[in-house]
């Protein structure tokens, strides 16, 4: 009789679980993008959320909450019911953060359940204002080399992939820049085209616009491609930084505890989107290539990619803060 009720209880358990992802999502669901309006992650986030309400059938509210690179919104998911109404979108920073910070009020890998990689940046975009009187990275290089720290770049904030990128920079290059964290990509590229701060290693989403409608001056991408947006901008790496790259990419996650097969049906969405035609070319204009990952390919990824932020740390002699 024990194993009967027991075999009932199971029974209806794994049904109410069925009828619950069947009827996934009936209300809209919360997307937290952790930057400002304007910046890569909210680029990518608000076409991510467009995408899947259609696909969903339920609208995906975009939530920024900005700050801390990235750790204010990441912080917001952490803490959120694991039942698939509350999402986060964001980027390298979140494996480049348990590297560059002290304290985190999360765990990276503990407290998040990975659902997609969504995509990948093949590249940053090391721009200038069209006042600055540098044509190329070579000139940027002979400048901060004769001029040590009198050069500013701006970032999306301590530890962003546009920090990180300007740190290895000068490592490679042997020069001195100096460094000013914004809150998020937004705020830094809206002083950048004004005018108020002459550098920044850029996210392609937002740069590559910028630079073909000539508001800004492209030195270098920092990929090992070209970039097909960018034909005519020389690779770091072809301007004569031997083996600079920098790249960047894109991902989704819920709170962690998520039900497996919620998550798979997000994921399933994701790949599906970024897959298709329309989705490839609107990727392709922003210098993204589509990926739409597994669960645990993307898991598998994180790891991979945090390692490699602890050596690229090391080697750029960046001391967690």
């Amino acid at each position: 009789m024990q194993q009967f009720r027991c075999a009932i209880l199971g029974f209806a358990l794994t049904f109410g679980m069925g009828l619950a992802v069947a009827a996934y999502p009936d209300r809209p669901i919360r997307l937290i993008v952790p930057v400002a309006p304007g910046g890569a992650v909210d680029v990518v986030g608000r076409i991510m959320a467009q995408k899947m309400g259609a696909a969903l059938g339920q609208n995906l509210v975009v939530d920024n909450r900005p700050g801390a690179n990235y750790i204010i919104g990441t912080e917001v998911v952490s803490k959120a019911p694991a039942d698939g109404y509350t999402l986060l979108t964001t980027a390298g920073g979140h494996t480049i953060n348990p590297v560059v910070y002290k304290k985190l009020p999360y765990d990276t890998f503990r407290d998040f359940t990975p659902i997609s990689h969504i995509c990948n940046s093949s590249g940053l975009v090391i721009v200038v204002h069209p006042s600055v009187p540098i044509n190329t990275l070579q000139q940027l290089i002979d400048f901060t080399r004769a001029n040590p720290g009198k050069m500013i770049y701006v970032s999306a904030g301590w530890g962003n992939s546009t920090h990180i990128a300007g740190a290895q920079f000068e490592a490679m290059a042997g020069v001195k820049l100096t460094h000013v964290p914004y809150r998020s990509a937004g705020p830094a590229v809206t002083d950048l085209i004004g005018g108020q701060v002459p550098l920044m290693f850029g996210p392609s989403p937002v740069m590559v616009p910028l630079v073909q409608s000539g508001r800004l001056r492209p030195l270098a991408f920092t990929g090992l491609k070209r970039s097909p947006q960018l034909p005519n901008v020389p690779t770091a790496d072809e301007a004569g930084l031997k083996g600079y790259e920098s790249t960047g990419w894109y991902g989704l996650y819920g709170p962690r505890g998520m039900a497996k097969p919620i998550v798979d049906k997000l994921s399933d969405t994701v790949r599906q989107i970024v897959q298709s035609q329309d989705m490839r070319e609107r990727l392709a204009q922003l210098n993204l290539e589509p990926v739409g990952s597994t669960p645990e390919v993307f898991a598998k990824f994180l790891k991979e990619d945090y390692e490699r932020y602890v050596a690229v740390a090391k080697a750029a002699k960046i001391e967690p803060q």
